[in-house]
Parts: C-alpha cells; sequence; structure tokens
C-alpha cells in the first residue's frame, strides 16, 4: 500500500486503497535476492540452519502455517499476527530453521508477486504500447493507462519491474518503446511522468504543481539515471547511454540549464537545472557510472569486471580509465580498446595486474572476476593498476 508515500514522496494522498505496484516489484526482488544470498552463504560457508526472532518466523508462512497468497484476508490476518506480536517489544527468543527451507518460502513470495504483476499490471493502451502499471489511487482504481484526458504513464512504475527482472527481456523491450512514446522529451528529457491534465486528489500532492514541474512531469534525474542502471543491468545499454547522455546534454548546456556543473534534482519546463546535486541523483549517478557503465563491482567479495563502453566513451588513445577502491585497496582499472568497438563487439582478452599477467577467478567473454585474495596480498599504500584489454 501506498501509506503516504512510495519513492515518490508526491504520493501522499492516498492512504487507505492506494497501492504501489512499483514497490510491490522492488519487493519481490528483494526477497529473490536474499534467498540467493543465503544460498551463496550456505554454498560458501556449509551452513545449514540459521536462527531470526521468533516474533518474524509467523511471516515464513510455507514453513510456519502456509496461507494463500491469492487471499487477501488471509495474508491480512498473518501480517496482523505479527504486527501484534512486535508492536510493544520482542522476546529475545529465537527459532531455527534450515536455509533450504528459508529460501523456498522467501522464493515462493517473489514468484508469486512477479506471476501476478505480469498477469495483472501489464497494460496495453489503444496505440499498442506496453508497460507495467505502477499504481492504484485511494479509490482503489488504477492510475495508469488509456484515459480521456491522455494515456497516463510513470517512468518510477518501470524502473523497478526492469531492474528487478519482473519485466523479462521482450517486455523490457516493449517498455523503452512506452518510455520513448509517452515520456521522452526533447527538450528536458526523460520525464517523471505524462500529462495526467488534473489535479489528483485521490492520488498525490505532486498533481498540484504544473505540469513540467518538480514531480509532477519534469527530468527527475534521481528516477532517470535508476531508469538507465535498469536498463544496463538488463544489458539495454544502447537504451541506457541514450539516458544518461541526455542528462549530460541537458545540464552542459549553460544557456537553457542556468547551473554549474553538475547533475540537477531536476529539469524543468523551461529546460532550467533545479536543485543541484542533490544526493539521491548524484549517488545514484556515480553508482551507475562506476558499476555498470565500467562494469566494476563485487561478486561475493570478489571483483568483477564488466565494461558496457560505448565507442564516444573512449579517449583519443583508446582507454577509459576509472580510479576506485575495491577490499580495501586504491585501484586504477584501464580499458583498452584500441579499435573502438561498442558494446557487444568487444570481449576480455587479457587481464593484467601491475603489469604482470594474474590468474583469474573466472572468465566468459565479456567479463573477468578476480579472486579477492589477489587484492588482499597488496600494498594499501600504493595505488594498484589494473588493464584490461578489450578485442
Amino acid at each position: 500500500k501506498l501509506e503516504g508515500a512510495d519513492w515518490n514522496d508526491g504520493l501522499d494522498l492516498a492512504p487507505d486503497r492506494g497501492e504501489s505496484v512499483a514497490f510491490t516489484a522492488f519487493y519481490a526482488s528483494n526477497l529473490m535476492q536474499l534467498g540467493d544470498l543465503l544460498l551463496a552463504w550456505q554454498d560458501s560457508e556449509g551452513v545449514e540452519f540459521l536462527e531470526i526472532a521468533e516474533e518474524m518466523a509467523v511471516l515464513l508462512d510455507s514453513v510456519t502455517a502456509p496461507v494463500s497468497y491469492d487471499d487477501v484476508q488471509e495474508k491480512l490476518e498473518l501480517l496482523d499476527q505479527y504486527y501484534q506480536a512486535v508492536k510493544v517489544s520482542v522476546t529475545g527468543n529465537k527459532r531455527k530453521f534450515s536455509v533450504a527451507e528459508v529460501v523456498k518460502d522467501l522464493k515462493r513470495k517473489a514468484d508469486w508477486i512477479i506471476r501476478h504483476l505480469r498477469s495483472k499490471e501489464w497494460i496495453t493502451s489503444q496505440e499498442g504500447y506496453s508497460w507495467f502499471n505502477g499504481y492504484y489511487n485511494n479509490d482503489g482504481e488504477r492510475v495508469e493507462g488509456d484515459h480521456p484526458l491522455g494515456v497516463r504513464m510513470t517512468l518510477t512504475g518501470q524502473v523497478f519491474a526492469v531492474m528487478g527482472g519482473i519485466a523479462d527481456d521482450e517486455q523490457v523491450g516493449q517498455i523503452t518503446k512506452s518510455v520513448d512514446r509517452y515520456l521522452k522529451d526533447p527538450s528536458i528529457g526523460y520525464r517523471l511522468n505524462s500529462n495526467f491534465g488534473e489535479i489528483q486528489q485521490n492520488l498525490g500532492r505532486a498533481f498540484g504543481f504544473a505540469f513540467g514541474h518538480k514531480e509532477n512531469g519534469a527530468m527527475f534525474s534521481h528516477m532517470s539515471v535508476m531508469y538507465a542502471n535498469a536498463l544496463y543491468k538488463r544489458g539495454f545499454v544502447r537504451e541506457g547511454y541514450e539516458v544518461l547522455q541526455s542528462i549530460y546534454d541537458l545540464s552542459n548546456d549553460f544557456e537553457r540549464s542556468r547551473m554549474y556543473p553538475g547533475i540537477p534534482e531536476y529539469i524543468n519546463e523551461k529546460g532550467r537545472g533545479m536543485y543541484p546535486y542533490l544526493t539521491g541523483s548524484a549517488s545514484w549517478l556515480l553508482l551507475t557510472m562506476l558499476t555498470e557503465v565500467f562494469g566494476v563491482k563485487g561478486n561475493l567479495g570478489h571483483l568483477l569486471l564488466e565494461p558496457k563502453l560505448r565507442p564516444s566513451q573512449f579517449g583519443a588513445d583508446g582507454t577509459a580509465v576509472v580510479h576506485t577502491r575495491f577490499a580495501g585497496k586504491q585501484l586504477q582499472i584501464v580499458y583498452s580498446n584500441p579499435k573502438r568497438l561498442d558494446y557487444g563487439s568487444y570481449t576480455i582478452q587479457s587481464v593484467t595486474l601491475n603489469g604482470e599477467n594474474i590468474q583469474l577467478r573466472s572468465q566468459k567473454p565479456g567479463a573477468a572476476e578476480l579472486d579477492r585474495s589477489l587484492l588482499s596480498a597488496l600494498s594499501d599504500d600504493e595505488c594498484q593498476r589494473i588493464r584490461v584489454e578489450l578485442a
């Protein structure tokens, strides 16, 4: 339920029957990832059992007392049982469960949500464009889709479905086309929502702003960057690059943006950058550039290099360089692409550490993984240089 807000605190007038489909998708991906992490923990450490607070045990319903996820009342009764148990204090008592049965429960919940969203919230406009509905208003009405005042669509509703794997690859492709049709504006970029054409007192104060300002249809950098991040994660690199490039071009056009170098919270209807460098937008941009564009990320403690760089992102000498810290070490990572090949056309040919060939933990055409122990043995005082040859 919205209960006042989700990511967008402008959706604050639907506390009774308002629902956030976007965050339901987010929760499904969280449950799936928790299950995956538990399996990895079990595999690496040999752990067979875990203990959790007895008050939480009721939520593992498939282990304790199964409920039908198709029955809303059963689920509400289960939640009420949990809330009553924790609203004053917790006992400190714990219950032991096998890792396998906890993972099975988490995945059961995630699988149900994913199936439900794919079957109930995938919508198609009269023009033939398809995407995920993101919200229900306080009257319990679906927010997105065809409407007498024009097609209604939100970017947030797509981001979490794409990022969390709720949308399959075919659906991601359809979503990008729908976003380009209903939310992309060449003058300001990817809008947070289409023009709903009226104040939404059963959804949120955001629609009290003039369209194109703040949370009502501006280019909101935070969600646009998260959209790019989601596209990169799913391998839609050209589409993700276009989103990031549009933000850069808009911010860099001083005659229009009238802002210092950086990323604004949002770009308004006139193309002006407003509230420069708010933490959400800035941190997600840095995260996306490092972990998705340059592809420098952790994988269960090990260093994974999976570049998704386009030709224009390599310098005149055919290299792209990023500095970061990992495993407590300062790293300089150089990707060498002398032929300036595009993403999808290059593979990782070799990886050297401080000029020496190294034994990789694993390698596939577009990615290579370095064992953490390899980095841990290095000096803390010097910058360690990793060079990746692409061909």
